[in-house]
């Protein structure tokens, strides 16, 4: 992660590079899913390394790899809808996508991707190929239209060793990020339903953006084990007592927002402040509140929730928080405040 001065890009500039994004997803061709990883992971990245300027960044391969690994992981699991049998979604019109069959393979010896985070050496090793077949593929093809090379994200010649994000991208990722996620998403579900591998189970089939994107909830158990302790058996937000009632693990960032589950992240609300919460970035008194607990109770989360397998790491979720309230304030997003009240996140003058 290396950043060099440069202004950051026009609304003009904006404007372009958002109309490149769309170009890719319509008129690219594509074979695979790779494509729509690669957008995703590189943008999840610019929010966790970057900052909101115009300056370069330099992706390792190693980290776009584990990007890829965490996206693929559920959508290698068998997918199974009512009386249909269990059936592994195809994610190339050839055979099946080699990034899959590598983390099938490890998935028969790794019951979740928590326990198999642990193997440091395994994880590792899964982290090269797939940094290998990253590499080799998408992004030697992600800027290709219509047979012409439109090199506005990266230039492939300088992007052997790292991905060396272009001047102005890592702005504009950060800048579009939501909107680049629903787009990927949405193509990426529509490349897999059309698939005639996959058409004759999918066709028609609810939920397959559930099974392919949404959070995995069967490890926040644990989660919620250590949570009642540290959270002294009360609500994160209300302080109310959880003893008696019921509970659920929040995405203090929201999960629409940033879709990555990171262990200081996790907080624990009470069933009506949850619900209440939902989709919103909580007001800047909760902001402050959930930093002071993440410092004060590092190392402990750091210890606990890595050994289920989460990420943890304070600096990351710290960066990504900020860049989501700089979002907020930009953009004028509604923050929850407690109970039904909501309002404008606006800039102080």
């Amino acid at each position: 992660m290396l950043f060099s001065i440069a202004e950051i890009p026009t609304p003009q500039e904006q404007l372009k590079f958002l109309k490149h994004i769309q170009q890719i997803l319509q008129s690219g061709t594509f074979t695979s899913t790779y494509k729509f990883a690669l957008l995703i992971s590189i943008t999840r990245l610019a929010i966790e390394q970057g900052q909101d300027t115009g300056a370069v960044l330099h992706l390792e391969y190693q980290d776009i790899a584990e990007k890829f690994i965490d996206l693929y992981w559920k959508q290698s699991l068998p997918f199974q809808f009512n009386q249909y049998e269990p059936f592994t979604i195809h994610q190339s019109t050839g055979k099946q996508a080699k990034i899959i069959t590598e983390i099938q393979n490890a998935q028969q010896q790794f019951k979740t991707l928590a326990a198999f985070r642990k193997d440091v050496l395994y994880w590792n090793r899964l982290k090269r190929a797939v940094a290998t077949t990253v590499k080799q593929m998408p992004v030697v093809y992600l800027q290709n239209l219509n047979g012409q090379t439109v090199e506005f994200l990266y230039c492939l010649e300088d992007s052997k060793q790292s991905l060396n994000l272009l001047p102005k991208v890592m702005y504009c990722l950060r800048q579009f990020s939501e909107i680049i996620e629903e787009l990927c998403q949405k193509r990426w579900i529509d490349f897999v339903r059309l698939n005639k591998q996959n058409l004759v189970v999918l066709d028609g089939l609810p939920d397959l953006d559930e099974f392919m994107f949404a959070p995995s909830r069967n490890q926040l158990g644990q989660v919620a084990d250590f949570l009642i302790d540290l959270q002294q058996c009360q609500c994160f937000y209300c302080g109310k007592s959880l003893k008696n009632s019921k509970y659920a693990v929040d995405h203090f960032i929201p999960w629409s927002l940033y879709p990555a589950d990171t262990g200081h992240n996790f907080v624990l609300a009470d069933d009506k402040c949850n619900s209440q919460k939902s989709n919103y970035l909580a007001s800047e008194q909760f902001f402050e509140q959930w930093r002071e607990r993440n410092h004060l109770h590092d190392q402990a989360i750091t210890r606990e929730i890595s050994q289920l397998g989460f990420l943890t790491d304070l600096q990351r979720s710290h960066r990504v928080a900020d860049w989501a309230y700089k979002q907020a304030i930009e953009n004028e997003y509604l923050v929850w405040l407690g109970g039904k009240e909501k309002k404008i996140l606006a800039r102080v003058y």
